[in-house]
């Protein structure tokens, strides 16, 4: 009996510490499946306390591929966002999407949502733990950004002020250390050295990032 409550206790442990890493460790928790959240569109304003007579209220549910889809209270489907990543900060409903490596703030309009990209100053004041990376920061004759790593980890969020797409992109390295999450462009690194950001052969259409730690 001792050994199978201490082997349950271990995969749990497992389970557990398989599931932190799928997020970053931020404040803002993920929205997950089968979570409420409410709507109000008089205020434009969105919540985590339900108001269950009042019917006004989404269920997140799993939707196609890596997206969630969220339901009305009746069952019924009401909207996507098309993102991995969502929560409610200051009654904003934020999404982050790992194609566009973007950050939408999110509103209920006529039965479907419209999106706003988020700027840098603002995505800077949800993640001040991160330090946040514009695309258009690096260098345009050899994709690369130099880049000081204190005592500690250095948390990078990458920012897309671009118009392209990063469907198949990821970090590699041969020499840094570092975390990579789910989310594309979040990256904890905890060992100087050169990360490429890349999805493929290099194209103007695919091209290489290169972040170097010192």
């Amino acid at each position: 009996m001792k050994k199978f409550l201490l082997s349950l206790c271990l995969c749990l442990i497992a389970a557990l510490s398989a599931y932190s890493n799928n997020f970053p460790d931020t404040k803002h928790k993920n929205i997950g499946t089968n979570d409420k959240i409410s709507y109000d569109s008089n205020t434009d304003s969105w919540s985590k306390k339900i108001d269950r007579k009042a019917g006004n209220y989404f269920v997140k549910t799993k939707g196609f591929g890596d997206f969630f889809d969220y339901n009305d209270s009746n069952g019924s489907f009401a909207f996507s966002t098309e993102c991995e990543y969502e929560f409610i900060h200051n009654n904003n409903f934020i999404g982050y999407s790992n194609r566009n490596m973007k950050f939408y703030y999110i509103t209920y309009i006529n039965g479907g949502v419209s999106k706003r990209e988020l700027t840098k100053d603002e995505v800077e004041s949800l993640f001040p733990e991160y330090k946040v990376i514009a695309l258009s920061e690096f260098s345009e004759g050899t994709s690369s950004l130099k880049l000081k790593k204190h005592l500690g980890n250095l948390k990078i969020l990458l920012f897309n002020d671009t118009d392209k797409t990063f469907d198949n992109y990821k970090f590699s390295s041969g020499n840094a250390g570092f975390e990579q999450y789910d989310l594309r462009g979040f990256l904890s690194v905890y060992k100087q050295g050169m990360i490429q950001f890349s999805g493929g052969a290099t194209s103007k259409q695919n091209p290489m990032y290169v972040l170097l730690i010192r």
